[in-house]
C-alpha cells in the first residue's frame, strides 16, 4: 500500500511538471500586439497605445498622395491623433523606431 501511494504521488508530480512546462510554449506561440488601436466614440480620433520600447519613436501621418501631414516623437505610451481639421481621404500612420516600421490606415469619411 505504501508503494502505491509513492507511485501515485510521483505520477501526480510528473503530470504537474509536464503541464507547467507546456504552458509557456503555448503562450509563446501567440503573437503579441505591440501597438493597440483603441476604439473611441469620436470618429475623427485615432488612438494608439504602444509598448514602452516605442517611446521616442517617430509617428508620421502621411496622406494618400505621399505628403507628410505631421510628424512628431512619441513621448508617452498613448497618443491621440485628431483628424478633425484635415481633408477627407485615406491616411497612413507610420510608427518608426530603429529598423521597425508599423503602419496603420485611417479613412476620413
Amino acid at each position: 500500500m505504501k508503494k502505491f501511494v509513492i507511485v501515485a504521488a510521483l505520477l501526480l508530480l510528473l503530470a504537474t511538471i509536464t503541464t507547467l512546462s507546456a504552458a509557456p510554449a503555448v503562450q509563446a506561440g501567440q503573437p503579441e500586439e505591440v501597438v493597440d488601436v483603441l476604439k473611441t466614440r469620436y470618429s475623427n480620433l485615432f488612438v494608439i497605445r504602444t509598448e514602452r520600447k516605442y517611446l521616442g519613436a517617430l509617428v508620421e501621418v502621411v496622406a494618400s498622395n505621399g505628403d507628410v501631414v505631421t510628424a512628431q516623437r512619441l513621448q508617452r505610451r498613448k497618443m491621440i491623433i485628431d483628424f478633425c481639421d484635415v481633408k477627407f481621404g485615406e491616411y497612413t500612420i507610420r510608427i518608426r523606431k530603429g529598423d521597425e516600421l508599423l503602419e496603420y490606415t485611417y479613412v476620413k469619411k
